[in-house]
């Protein structure tokens, strides 16, 4: 292969990488509602009205066809009513009552909403504090991660070193990846906010900041 047609490959690959990204990261969440919440909805929708074949009650296209819609309605339906003061209030007394309530729901759920509060809610109660690069998965590697904390007192009167916690997400998706406990004099700062280290990792490296692009690689972008 020649370089312009490198050139050219690369040139579409970086015009289509953020719409591919996009429509994976959006078929993920349709797969999950869909599969989750829509077809069981549908189902259950079907089998009360009792309007239609029994062969077709059992087809998980039509129980999507009749759940989804149903199943947008109704997130929207809660996003509205937890907006007002007397949702919030509700919506409150209903994760007190779960986290008491249920031996094993109280204890996976606390964490589910803090995941929820980090990457997806608008109004983040957990912030990163800061990007770094650290060795891993072996020494020579180097990956983008984010201080989140200080790390374990145990590790830190083992070693007799500071500790510091680093979430490294995956890429493309940046929603999973390793909790790390690392060394002070291991980590590197990195001069990046938070947005656009997610940027970086979300597009594989693609969209660097421009800061952190060498002379040679400003010239080749312009």
């Amino acid at each position: 292969m020649t370089k312009k047609k490198k050139n050219m490959f690369a040139n579409g690959l970086i015009i289509l990488l953020p719409t591919m990204i996009t429509i994976f990261l959006v078929l993920i969440a349709f797969r999950f509602i869909n599969s989750n919440i829509a077809q069981p909805l549908g189902a259950l929708i079907i089998s009360i009205i009792n309007l239609t074949p029994l062969e077709v009650s059992q087809n998980p296209a039509w129980a999507s066809l009749i759940g989804f819609p149903v199943t947008i309605l109704i997130i929207y339906l809660v996003g509205y009513f937890t907006a007002t003061f007397i949702g919030k209030k509700l919506f409150k007394s209903l994760e007190i009552w779960i986290m008491t309530s249920f031996p094993v729901i109280k204890d996976v759920y606390p964490y589910a909403k803090q995941f929820i509060d980090t990457f997806i809610s608008p109004e983040k109660k957990t912030e990163f504090k800061s990007v770094v690069a650290v060795e891993f998965p072996q020494p020579g590697m180097y990956v983008t991660g984010f201080i989140t904390a200080d790390g374990l007192k145990d590790l830190r009167e083992y070693t007799g070193k500071k500790i510091i916690t680093v979430f490294v997400a995956n890429s493309p998706a940046p929603f999973t990846g390793f909790t790390l406990f690392v060394t002070e004099d291991k980590i590197i700062p990195l001069n990046m906010s938070i947005d656009e280290a997610l940027r970086v990792i979300v597009s594989g490296g693609v969209l660097t900041p421009p800061h952190q692009l060498t002379t040679k690689e400003k010239k080749n972008n312009k």
